[in-house]
């Protein structure tokens, strides 16, 4: 009986001593996991267009997001009155625009006589672009991206838009929510080269739920907000063949936040100020390149 007991004491031991590993690891991951990564292969996305000196959702935020060398720009999608797809990330327009009410009670012909307002919410000369305006602009600029963040819109239409410009190899439409399966199916099933990322959510914290996903729709991509990194890294997305997209909100500790998500693994990064990564990311090479690899 009393080696029964001792048996069940060190199996007790033996699996603490396995869960304190796995602690061990899973803490210690994000310390070098990408210190072996190459920061210029980090794409950078402006998020809403650059729009450090233009109104979110802008042509002139997409512009300058070209302009600056950035890999690419998300946008988010709504629909009018009559069936146009714009860009436009609020519901209503009184936060953006010049105009109030909703984006959806209105036609195109009406949105587009509201002038966008910048960053101070003060009105600019910029308006309400329509997508098939933003895909237009982005088919003159290879190899840049767009990503759609389809707010409430028909989906297949806006595919078929970008069908229509040949741009579905530079187009990421962004699934926000992993239980919309109808909508990812939807893209999908109209174009086999449309891409898609599904936004994980707190499921990046269930093992296994990643590769399913990705796996069962077909994800191109997943998308992790900060709040939602797994403590243990992107390994088994990247496994499963999937690009990983992260978001870093405002600007406070952007670099820190910025270095500590591509240790974790991601590969494509979007914020507010993407131009600060980019001096970032251009340091960082020439300190790889003078001093050795980065650690």
């Amino acid at each position: 009986m009393r080696y029964r007991q001792g048996s069940v004491g060190i199996s007790n031991s033996i699996f603490s001593l396995r869960i304190f590993v796995l602690y061990l690891l899973c803490f210690s991951i994000p310390a070098f996991a990408g210190g072996r990564e190459n920061f210029a292969d980090i794409k950078l996305v402006a998020h809403r267009g650059f729009t450090l000196h233009h109104p979110e959702n802008s042509l002139a935020a997409v512009k300058d997001a070209i302009r600056i060398g950035l890999h690419g720009c998300e946008v988010d999608l709504r629909t009018t009155k009559d069936g146009h797809i714009v860009v436009l990330h609020d519901a209503d327009l009184d936060r953006t625009t010049t105009c109030s009410g909703r984006i959806k009670d209105m036609t195109l012909f009406e949105a587009q006589s509201c002038l966008l307002k910048d960053r101070q919410g003060k009105p600019t000369h910029q308006k309400i672009p329509a997508l098939d305006e933003v895909l237009s602009l982005i088919k003159l600029c290879p190899p840049f991206e767009l990503a759609l963040d389809i707010k409430s819109v028909d989906a297949c239409q806006a595919a078929k838009l970008v069908i229509a410009h040949n741009l579905q190899d530079r187009t990421l439409f962004f699934i926000a929510d992993p239980l919309d399966v109808e909508t990812a199916r939807k893209i999908k099933t109209i174009h086999p080269k449309l891409r898609i990322a599904v936004n994980l959510l707190s499921w990046w914290k269930i093992e296994g739920l990643p590769t399913f996903t990705i796996r069962a729709l077909a994800a191109d991509a997943l998308f992790a907000s900060e709040c939602f990194f797994p403590r243990c890294g992107f390994n088994e997305a990247r496994e499963a063949g999937a690009e990983v997209i992260v978001y870093l909100w405002g600007t406070h500790d952007l670099e820190e936040r910025f270095q500590r998500a591509v240790r974790l693994g991601a590969q494509v990064v979007s914020c507010d100020r993407p131009d600060q990564l980019l001096h970032l990311i251009e340091k960082m090479e020439l300190s790889s390149g003078c001093c050795g690899e980065l650690h």
